[in-house]
């Protein structure tokens, strides 16, 4: 018999967490049922030492190295990948504690392209509304909710029908790479599934090297990938257009709070104003606001949209600051933990 799962865990000086990372699949599931593939992206921390001393108790542990990033590395591991499912695990994440133990016969029972389980965000656990089985009514929940949904973690996909596809990650987005991913993935599904297990902890206490390795703005990066979601759906799904709106203006929301109005950004309120206002120039992002209805932007998440329409800006960026210090409250109670 073949493996059944393979696990594709991208590195960058992760030398903490790495172990953890592993151990989460190796003290679940008998050797016979798994590989992982570990795709190192130049660390220089102690990182690949101490998996190759890790490895050599263990032969279902394979490394292999890449330059260029998280897509890289995993459309790495994903050519190297022998299972019949696969997984991505990022380094300072890990597998939930008994998480694992039915997860061979939960595939096999779903028989679907994809199997979409709950996680854990730090302590809190993150319980997803199960998504229908067809894949636009199932990308249209994601794209509304992409915060909890359009993550390539806490999932499970066949590799059949990735490499009939020959679906890969865009190897020239910067960010939002996960959700571009699902979406050309999902359009090729036949059946997708939920299932109620808590399967993956996204860790909130230690800032992922992959996640964090690029200072600069993400604004860019974050409309790049826009431009291409856009293009894939408009193009291949265009009933989708209107959940596509709704990602979109949760997109600026996103740039807004972490990039615009950061609590951690010392520039003056002025230049923070001035970069808000570009933003909502961006074809993409007027257009999508203009396509949300007001009735639809009443709900907490679409409140600074509802200010916008309304042209009642400075309510939006109150939102916008109020969120951004929220977020920064959060972060710092989860690093003195």
């Amino acid at each position: 018999m073949g493996i059944t799962f393979s696990f594709i865990i991208p590195t960058y000086n992760s030398k903490k967490t790495i172990i953890r990372a592993i151990e989460s699949v190796t003290k679940q599931l008998d050797k016979s049922e798994y590989e992982i593939i570990i795709v190192d992206d130049g660390s220089q921390d102690g990182t690949v030492e101490l998996v190759h001393d890790f490895m050599k108790d263990n032969g279902n542990i394979h490394f292999t190295s890449t330059i260029g990033g998280v897509s890289f590395a995993r459309n790495k591991g994903i050519n190297q990948a022998q299972g019949e499912y696969l997984l991505f695990l990022d380094s300072d994440d890990y597998y939930v504690e008994g998480s694992l133990k039915n997860l061979k016969n939960i595939v096999a029972q779903s028989n679907s392209d994809l199997v979409i389980f709950n996680f854990e965000h730090g302590n809190t656990p993150v319980l997803l509304a199960e998504v229908p089985n067809t894949n636009v009514e199932s990308l249209s929940i994601m794209l509304s909710n992409p915060t909890k949904y359009m993550t390539v973690w806490g999932k499970v996909y066949k590799a059949e029908t990735i490499h009939e596809n020959n679906i890969k990650f865009n190897e020239n987005l910067k960010l939002s790479e996960d959700s571009e991913f699902l979406v050309r993935y999902l359009q090729k599904c036949k059946k997708i599934t939920s299932n109620n297990t808590i399967l993956y902890h996204y860790s909130i206490d230690n800032v992922s090297v992959m996640r964090g390795k690029n200072k600069q703005s993400k604004i860019p990066g974050y409309l790049e990938s826009l431009e291409v979601v856009q293009e894939d759906i408009f193009n291949n799904t265009p009933e989708l257009k209107s959940a596509f709106y709704q990602y979109t203006v949760i997109q600026m929301n996103i740039m807004m709070v972490r990039e615009i109005f950061n609590y951690g950004d010392n520039s003056d309120f002025s230049s923070k104003v001035r970069k808000s206002n570009k933003l909502l120039k961006n074809k993409i992002i007027n257009v999508a606001i203009k396509q949300m209805r007001l009735k639809d932007c009443m709900s907490p998440r679409f409140l600074p949209v509802f200010f916008i329409k309304l042209g009642m800006r400075p309510l939006a960026r109150l939102m916008f600051r109020l969120r951004s210090w929220s977020n920064y409250k959060k972060e710092n109670k989860a690093r003195t933990k």
